[in-house]
């Protein structure tokens, strides 16, 4: 008979998350998850005490990109956990692993109403890749080994554990030994392809004149960056990215042309519109980078590659739909290189050069102070190895346009949901993840106001995290749209900030005030030096529209370029 021990629920469940590996748990408590508190104090975790349980859930989403190993997230019922919901569905919406824990009403009392009680589970049915409600300990290795294991298999996502407090309180009879016999599950990759796919894959490269390499999210995802590289090189044929796709390939790589879609590169948008073969890794084809979808890739047959085979023709009529794991998928793609196509790829490499000379990414200019200029010193000023967290918004797409030369991974954005507020915690979290490495906030002055609570987090944890703040005294986005689409009708979008300056020294940040390039040029270098939080309130030009853009139910082909005004004036540095 082998030795048993007894175990308080609260003890196995943190001893559980423990052994999955988990270093920092963000969180916030409450009185349904005390117990859980109460063993917490004497755990190995990093328990991180956030001010609002969204940060608890931004974090674990910065904390995952940047590792590929779930982040994990805890808060109290009812409202504890509909505070993480923003997060929970952000993190669903761009493919991010993440374990989020809540605490539930004492099992007897579901469904009577109780203080602070909410159908967690059912509210985040929609936005999570399975839920579960715990309802005895016998089974809670296995519920927590398995949400661990469908956060990361597939296509990655977010699961969450609803856990009463009832449960938490019991205690369960494990054998002496448990823990040795604890296994950590594994990412589980299912290739659902065949050769014959593989095959109609190869017969439309070795037919295309002008093929064209379209990278997301799902090359970082796979850690298929050296296969996909490689490959481009073998096929010289030439490659854009999504905004989440950053990364996948070089920055400045000749054969890599940048990102497409709403703010991409006009002549990314040019390449898809004239490519006859679009080969589509990791991405799900959203509105954002299709424009008009009736009119996207009008001359292009599509090769799709994807882990979710329910993306097959969900929005872009496929071709060929390969089910698989894309590190796997690139590393079978055989030489479809011939005498005819390597002819005809180097004149479409050389077409697309043309394009890129034509419409180049504006340089900024440094004697005005604009958002562009502020993004692009930083971006000289940056370390090979930075991470960059930004916020949404229009700071958002010249961080994406500006920011290239940074490692995969490394730049951190909310892309589906597109969360106001996700930019901090978000850096907080890859800081909490990787001491070591610089990280950087991006964020506008509307952003930052969602979460800036935040700041108190980043000090009391002594994380190094910079903040840019691009403050405008507008909702500069939605500005754009109604000076764009709404005869400069500006209602909602006017803000009243507070001194930010001062808001960080109250929170025991060390801040600066710039109002000119000279002078965030050395905020930015005092900031890199300073050993702990830092944040720079630049006050930018208060007007400035994003460009390239494609106007909202038009086609990539319609792309709105600077103007040419713009373009004959002289650029000073």
């Amino acid at each position: 008979m082998k030795p048993k021990i007894k175990l308080r629920g609260a003890e196995y469940i943190v001893r559980i998350i423990e052994l999955l590996d988990a270093r920092d748990l963000f969180a916030y408590p409450g009185g349904a998850i005390l117990p859980i508190y109460d063993a917490l104090a004497y755990s190995s975790l990093n328990c991180v005490l956030v001010r609002h349980e969204q940060g608890a859930s931004f974090m674990a989403n910065g904390y995952a990109r940047v590792t590929g190993r779930p982040g994990f997230c805890l808060a109290t019922s009812g409202p504890g956990a509909t505070n993480l919901v923003t997060g929970i569905a952000d993190a669903y919406a761009d493919s991010v692993p993440m374990v989020a824990i809540t605490g539930q009403v004492a099992l007897h009392l579901i469904g009577s109403d109780a203080f602070q009680e909410t159908d967690i589970t059912g509210i985040c049915i929609p936005i999570t890749k399975k839920t579960y409600l715990l309802t005895g300990l016998e089974n809670a290795a296995e519920i927590f080994c398995e949400a661990y294991r469908v956060s990361v298999s597939g296509r990655p996502g977010p699961v969450l554990i609803d856990v009463p407090r009832s449960i938490q309180g019991e205690y369960v009879e494990l054998d002496e030994d448990w823990e040795s016999k604890f296994v950590k599950p594994e990412r589980e990759v299912k290739n659902n392809f065949s050769d014959q796919d593989i095959a109609a894959a190869v017969e439309l490269f070795k037919q295309a004149e002008r093929p064209l390499i379209l990278c997301g999210h799902g090359i970082l995802l796979s850690k298929a960056w050296d296969e996909l590289r490689t490959f481009v090189h073998r096929e010289n044929i030439p490659a854009i990215s999504t905004i989440l796709g950053i990364g996948a390939m070089e920055h400045d790589d000749p054969l890599y042309f940048q990102w497409l879609g709403m703010h991409g590169m006009k002549y990314c948008n040019e390449a898809v519109q004239n490519a006859d073969l679009i080969v589509a890794w990791g991405i799900r084809f959203d509105d954002r980078i299709t424009g008009k979808l009736a009119d996207f890739a009008p001359k292009a047959k599509v090769i799709h590659v994807d882990i979710d085979r329910s993306e097959s023709s969900k929005n872009v009529p496929t071709n060929v739909f390969i089910n698989g794991d894309l590190k796997t998928v690139i590393d079978r793609m055989p030489d479809t290189r011939t005498e005819n196509n390597i002819r005809d790829r180097a004149a479409w490499l050389a077409k697309l050069n043309e394009w890129r000379e034509e419409y180049p990414l504006q340089e900024a200019d440094y004697s005005k102070f604009t958002q562009v200029a502020a993004i692009q010193l930083l971006d000289e000023m940056l370390d090979r190895s930075a991470v960059v967290a930004t916020d949404v918004g229009q700071h958002q797409m010249w961080a994406a346009q500006y920011c290239q030369r940074l490692k995969p991974n490394h730049f951190l954005t909310s892309g589906g949901l597109g969360s106001m507020g996700f930019g901090l915690p978000a850096a907080m979290g890859a800081q909490a993840a990787l001491p070591f490495n610089d990280v950087w906030c991006i964020t506008g002055d509307g952003s930052f106001q969602m979460n800036m609570q935040e700041m108190v987090t980043c000090v009391q944890e002594k994380w190094p995290v910079k903040i840019l703040i691009l403050d405008n005294n507008y909702l500069g986005m939605v500005r754009q749209w109604q000076e764009q689409f709404y005869s400069k009708n500006y209602s909602g979008v006017n803000l009243l900030n507070p001194d930010f300056v001062m808001l960080a020294k109250a929170c025991g940040m060390d801040s600066c005030y710039v109002d000119n390039t000279e002078d965030l040029k050395k905020a930015i270098q005092t900031a890199t030096d300073h050993k702990g939080p830092y944040l720079i309130h630049a006050y930018v030009m208060k007007e400035e529209n994003v460009l390239p853009m494609v106007a909202p139910g038009t086609s990539l082909s319609e792309t709105i370029y600077y103007p040419a005004k713009a373009q004959t004036e002289k650029v000073t540095k």
